[in-house]
This record gives C-alpha cells, structure tokens and sequence, in this order.
C-alpha cells in the first residue's frame, strides 16, 4: 500500500535530484522521465504526460505498511495523548528496521 505524498512522489521530470520517505526516511528510488497519468481523474482523462516517479524501497514491506498506518492515524487523531502513544509505536518500529 502506497501513499501518495508519503512514500510514493510524482515530480515535473527532472526538477527533484531526489527523495526522501516521509514514513521511515530512507531515499527513494527514482524513474526518470514515465510518460502516463499522474493521478486517477488523469488516467480516466487520458491525460498523461511525462514524470518523475519516486517510491520508498520498502514501501511493500509489512513493517512500512504498519508505520505508514501509525503516521496516518497521528494526523488524525485529535487526542495528544494517543497521539504520544503512537509516535512511541512508530519510533519502535523504525528502530527495529531501518538502520
């Protein structure tokens, strides 16, 4: 599961040397020059033009998907204190897989 803006970034071709995972980090993998849609409304547009495609190395990894969930919820979350509870899970599980 990917998340647009999180660890999945579509970019004007060339106009980002490169980036970085807003779940765990680490540097993105990037493909330069993608010709297709950007998002759905532009697929279904037949609106496709050239890109950058940045996706985060472990976006398909059970751990990132796990840490992914935990950031969403912390955004959403009106509560302060479930919100340190869950930055407290998402620190642990960082530590434990990114190096």
């Amino acid at each position: 599961m990917s998340q647009k803006g999180y660890d999945l970034f579509l970019t004007g071709p060339g106009s980002v040397e490169e980036m970085f995972c807003q779940v765990c980090h680490i540097k993105c993998e990037g493909t330069r020059n993608v010709y297709g849609p950007t998002s759905f409304g532009a697929a279904m547009a037949k609106n496709f033009r050239y890109h950058d495609v940045f996706a985060c190395p472990n976006k398909d990894e059970e751990w990132h998907e796990q840490t992914l969930r935990i950031v969403l919820a912390i955004e959403e979350t009106p509560s302060k204190r479930i919100m340190e509870l869950m930055r407290l899970d998402l620190e642990d599980l960082l530590r434990e897989h990114v190096h």
